[in-house]
């Protein structure tokens, strides 16, 4: 959970553009203050479009008649990763589709019906408060959002010089943070073309399989 509440975030943005703060966000609420609001919201959905290690997860489905697969209301983005085909031997490929109420969309032949009894997997990237994201991510969600708070209000040059080499320092934080959390690294957590072409020699004790990299020894 992060340290920075949504006011503290506000009065940031509006401290950086010169403006006077704000004791809450209801009663003294302007139009500047409304301002910074708003375009705080649109950084921390940018942010988390691109996937986080707590709001990006994989969840599978299984309906016990065919029918529409409903997704949580949170959903910002959905993705079929399970391999399925249909009558014609097509991929199938699903993506998050409604509003109020969203389900999964089969692309490939137009329809929110799904068959029964059968596993799908989707991936699915959820929107999370703000005060529940880590504050390292905050920060950097603060500083793009101050940053473009203050070429919108005020546009200044040298003021946004300044934003943008915090920026640049607080985003590179707050992705080295979540790469952490996330516990990946290059070699476990690449692509599957990655991860078989690392894993094709085979057992680490079968001479008999020989690589560019394994020289026969014995």
């Amino acid at each position: 959970m992060g340290v920075i509440s949504k006011l503290d975030a506000v009065n940031h943005m509006l401290l950086m553009a010169g403006e006077s703060m704000v004791s809450d966000l209801e009663n003294n609420s302007g139009l500047d203050t409304e301002t910074a609001e708003f375009c705080l919201d649109q950084f921390i959905r940018d942010f988390q479009m691109r996937g986080m290690a707590n709001n990006r997860y994989i969840k599978k489905y299984n309906l016990t008649s065919k029918g529409k697969i409903t997704l949580d209301n949170t959903t910002l983005s959905a993705e079929l990763v399970s391999h399925h085909t249909n009558d014609e031997s097509y991929n199938i490929i699903g993506i998050a589709k409604g509003d109020a109420n969203k389900y999964l969309w089969n692309v490939t032949d137009q329809t929110d019906q799904w068959d029964a009894n059968t596993d799908f997997r989707v991936e699915l990237i959820t929107q999370i408060d703000w005060e529940n994201m880590d504050t390292p991510v905050q920060r950097a969600i603060l500083a793009s959002a101050a940053r473009q708070y203050q070429l919108v209000t005020q546009g200044d040059g040298d003021a946004d010089q300044y934003l943008g080499s915090l920026e640049g320092m607080y985003m590179a934080k707050g992705r080295a943070a979540d790469i952490d959390d996330k516990r990946r690294n290059i070699l476990l957590n690449g692509s599957m073309a990655m991860r078989h072409a690392l894993n094709r020699h085979g057992p680490i004790h079968d001479a008999t399989v020989l690589r560019y990299w394994r020289t026969w020894n014995g």
